[in-house]
């Protein structure tokens, strides 16, 4: 294989105030045997010692860009800022508290490069709980022919959501906006399901600590600045966000017809709504003692 025919990939790593874990990461991304990348960090004005190791890491390493934003831009835009400074032609979010096996990249770009039809190849996700082993989060394909039917199935089977540090193609991921919203990661990847299959690989796995970005509902909602009864109803925020995503700010379901996309939305929205009744009952019963 000569090397003009190897695709470039990137790697962006957002990062805030987490130096201790950074290094890992940055470690991990550096040890890929996949032999064209380049990394991409900013970082959300950190506090503590990140720019320092950042700055090192780029002086032994020229395949590194490091950004430090003068203040903090929120998680939403610091994912996207990372994106929007990408040259590759697949492009990967990677935590700035998690890590990837050394052969992640070629395993998902080889899936990528032999399915023109695939949008998405992810690895498995493997979470810990300090530093030990807590469990593989859920692993499935979406092959469908018809993209209603992949989003409709990623609502459907999404719970921890590992495949959103998969392996992307950078124009359709360029195509779609990183809100900062409850939800925000699930509505990314259904309109990535929307323009193409995915793929989940076992061979492969995507390392993540439970918290940071694996955070409880409250935390997610504290970080992001959104009102708190979002963390108590997460899901009928998310599923409000996915029907108004489909339905109208969500540019690439714009090609798609107006029927289809009110079906799906609809559809989407009463999934979603129901799908952790629950912890809504949770919350009611002790509302109706009371009255």
């Amino acid at each position: 294989m000569i090397k003009e025919s190897i695709p470039l990939v990137t790697i962006g790593i957002p990062t805030y105030n987490r130096c201790e874990l950074l290094e890992r990461s940055i470690v991990s991304a550096l040890s890929q045997d996949y032999p064209l990348i380049e990394i991409i960090i900013s970082d959300n004005a950190s506090t503590d010692d990140t720019e320092h190791l950042c700055q090192r890491h780029c002086e032994k390493d020229k395949r590194i860009k490091y950004v430090k934003q003068f203040s903090n831009i929120g998680p939403g835009k610091n994912f996207s800022e990372v994106l929007s400074m990408a040259s590759g032609e697949y492009f990967m979010w990677l935590g700035d508290d998690d890590w990837i096996d050394p052969i992640y990249l070629s395993g998902c770009v080889s899936i990528l490069k032999e399915n023109k039809d695939v949008s998405l190849v992810s690895g498995s996700p493997l979470y810990y709980r300090d530093g030990e082993k807590s469990h593989t989060g859920k692993m499935f394909d979406l092959l469908d022919e018809n993209w209603m039917a992949r989003v409709f199935r990623y609502y459907q089977n999404v719970t921890d959501n590992g495949m959103f540090y998969g392996v992307m193609h950078t124009k359709q991921l360029q195509k779609v906006e990183v809100r900062n919203t409850m939800g925000s990661d699930w509505h990314l990847i259904a309109n990535i399901i929307s323009m193409g299959k995915s793929r989940m690989l076992h061979s492969v796995s995507v390392h993540r600590e439970l918290g940071g970005a694996t955070a409880s509902y409250k935390d997610i909602v504290k970080s992001l600045g959104l009102p708190r009864i979002q963390g108590v109803f997460p899901m009928a925020t998310i599923a409000l966000g996915a029907w108004e995503n489909i339905l109208f700010s969500g540019q690439v379901y714009r090609v798609k017809g107006a029927i289809s996309r009110i079906l799906l939305a609809n559809m989407v929205f009463i999934l979603i709504f129901f799908k952790n009744m629950k912890s809504y009952l949770r919350w009611v019963k002790p509302l109706l003692r009371k009255h």
